[in-house]
């Protein structure tokens, strides 16, 4: 499970120029910051951060995003609880972080709510509360944040060291995330597609339990491209079937996937060369056609 905080990440590193010319986007957000506007002083902390438009300075970016936190920019309060929980040009303060998402959570940051719960299930020098680190998670899932659905939905599926796997509870949290595009939380509803959930394994739909893999494999989500491989059946006597199973399957193969690898060297025996070469063929076109996708969304920032 991913176990970075990844809102505040987000908030705080994910961030290009505007349109506006490089120089004069710096001059404004100075002279608006230096005159008290906390969104500015936000803004400009995270140039100095990630030296855009100014030498890169992280005490400067500090100075800047501590003075917006102060002053009740929510973003900059989670960013704060980010730079101290990270160690981001700073020494490594979980107990500062703590201080600073709470702070944001009772402002009512749903980013801050789901940070400080993160936290408070896997700090290291902080007392864990399975309880209070639930709660907050569930108040921001419930806010309608993306992430919160996602991490909330894995963790019940999954459980950690604070709690037991848990589909029922589960399945709305990852219903709302997948239904939203996240790719892990896709995988897993097929897997609650295919498998059911409770103890009678009610709901099992394994035309659900495709969809939902198939969704996530073309986001290039590698367990559903594994579990989509194993559903529509690696060893098939449909070719058709067979060669898109053995073209999900390679990817994955390739991608050091541990099911798809030890599959793959089960069944290799029973694989022709031509039935592998146009799984392979597949495999190429699927992902030169991911790599057209994916090129337009980076040209802006090497404008």
């Amino acid at each position: 499970m991913n176990t970075h905080f990844i809102v505040s990440l987000a908030v705080f590193i994910s961030f290009s120029v505007p349109a506006m010319a490089g120089e004069a986007k710096t001059e404004t957000l100075q002279k608006q910051a230096e005159a008290g506007d906390a969104e500015a002083q936000f803004q400009l902390g995270r140039l100095y951060f990630r030296g855009e438009g100014v030498a890169k300075s992280e005490a400067s970016a500090l100075d800047w995003i501590s003075k917006s936190a102060e002053q009740g920019n929510n973003d900059a309060i989670a960013s704060m609880g980010f730079i101290y929980s990270q160690g981001a040009g700073v020494p490594k303060d979980e107990k500062k972080a703590v201080e600073w998402f709470r702070r944001g959570a009772e402002a009512g940051s749903a980013t801050c709510k789901l940070n400080l719960g993160l936290l408070l299930r896997q700090g290291k020098t902080i007392q864990l509360s399975n309880d209070e680190s639930l709660r907050l998670m569930q108040e921001a899932a419930d806010a309608g944040l993306p992430e919160a659905q996602s991490y909330l939905g894995q963790l019940y599926f999954l459980g950690d060291n604070l709690l037991k796997p848990d589909y029922v509870k589960a399945r709305p949290y990852v219903l709302k995330a997948a239904e939203g595009g996240d790719p892990a939380a896709q995988n897993i509803m097929g897997i609650l597609s295919r498998e059911g959930v409770g103890p009678e394994a009610e709901g099992k739909d394994p035309v659900a339990a495709e969809k939902w893999f198939r969704q996530a494999a073309e986001q290039n989500e590698v367990k559903a491209q594994a579990n989509l491989a194993h559903l529509m059946g690696v060893a098939s006597p449909d070719t058709t079937n067979r060669v898109e199973a053995l073209k999900w399957l390679l990817m994955a193969k390739d991608r050091n996937e541990p099911t798809a690898i030890k599959t793959y060297d089960e069944i290799a025996p029973t694989i022709s060369p031509e039935l592998e070469r146009e799984a392979r063929s597949q495999a190429t076109i699927f992902m030169l056609q991911q790599a057209a996708v994916r090129e337009p969304e980076a040209s802006p920032k090497e404008q």
